[in-house]
């Protein structure tokens, strides 16, 4: 059913996974305002029906503007790779306080703010168990940190709009480019496990990401929700890099690296690295250094109704053929 009537704006609609949101709300009749610099790329928004509104995050005068008629906020701005914690927590947490202030002080009628978090504000599974929504957060990098610092400022707008926040996996598909320096080196013939076999991971296609996000815009009641959005099922490198292989038609070997060992030793060398670029490196480090990034989707199962549609095999396929057709891979 169409929703002529209700107006979208769209913070990082300009990304890998705000455009395809972005795409799904147009064909859904939804308006959509993106909040975006001046010097942000618009690649993947060439439709005339998409309005542009100029600002950021710690701009709030820019962000009020922004707002104007706005029945439902998706903020997807983040930031991903920081150079220290405190260039986490200025975009991830500062920049979505500004943004929840800007919303009570335009005093817009909002019918929902919907926030992407990540798995990485919960932290890992210590023992392989799949994490759900009851569990005590447990960050492990300062990425993780600045998200969970994000979930606690939206909670504590939720007496005043209702708020769904979704703490998704690793996200995958068309225009992603992490995912596409991993299949890269697959092509080379490489593929490098952290920590060795027994590492298992969730994941999401683009896709399934962007209609839980969706089903959350039609929550009806205004508690605050929590609710880790992946494809049901868990995975193992070996798996992944077995349906990569296949998909690219090469074989690739493994190096499967004693973690420990090569830990302290990556820490070593840090020290001889500029100490922006330290510190963002072993802030990585520290998320590969755990085993079981896995969560339970049970809840998002229950109450929005949500349904993925993409497993690992399916998703990685359809996305390597779109890297080929555009020329990327």
């Amino acid at each position: 059913m169409k929703n002529n009537l209700r107006t979208a704006l769209v913070t990082g609609g300009t990304g890998f996974i705000g455009s395809h949101l972005v795409e799904s709300l147009l064909q859904d009749g939804w308006k959509i305002r993106c909040l975006i610099r001046e010097t942000s790329s618009r690649r993947f928004l060439g439709h005339n029906e998409i309005e542009f509104a100029i600002g950021t995050l710690d701009d709030k005068t820019s962000l009020i503007n922004s707002l104007k008629d706005v029945s439902t906020v998706f903020h997807l701005a983040g930031k991903i790779n920081g150079k220290n914690r405190e260039d986490f927590f200025k975009t991830n947490q500062q920049g979505t306080r500004n943004l929840l202030e800007a919303v009570r002080q335009s005093k817009v009628d909002l019918d929902h703010f919907i926030l992407v978090s990540s798995l990485a504000a919960a932290g890992p599974s210590p023992d392989g168990h799949l994490l759900n929504e009851n569990e005590i957060p447990r960050p492990v990098n300062f990425y993780g940190e600045s998200k969970l610092a994000a979930e606690q400022e939206a909670k504590r707008f939720s007496n005043y709009f209702p708020i769904t926040i979704l703490r998704p996996p690793a996200v995958y598909g068309p225009r992603d480019t992490e995912t596409l320096q991993l299949i890269k080196l697959a092509g080379y013939g490489l593929r490098f496990i952290p920590g060795g076999e027994k590492n298992i991971f969730s994941t999401i296609h683009v896709t399934d990401l962007v209609s839980a996000l969706l089903l959350a815009s039609n929550r009806n009641d205004r508690q605050l929700r929590i609710y880790f959005i992946g494809d049901g099922k868990e995975y193992h490198w070996k798996e992944a890099y077995s349906i990569i292989r296949e998909s690219l038609g090469k074989n690739t070997f493994a190096i499967p690296l004693p973690w420990r060992p090569t830990l302290t030793t990556i820490k070593m060398l840090a020290r001889f690295f500029p100490r922006s670029a330290a510190g963002f490196y072993l802030d990585k480090i520290n998320e590969l250094d755990h085993n079981y990034w896995v969560c339970s989707i049970n809840k998002a199962q229950d109450e929005l109704g949500f349904k993925p549609q993409y497993d690992l095999k399916q998703g990685l396929q359809e996305t390597i053929r779109w890297y080929r057709t555009k020329g990327w891979l």
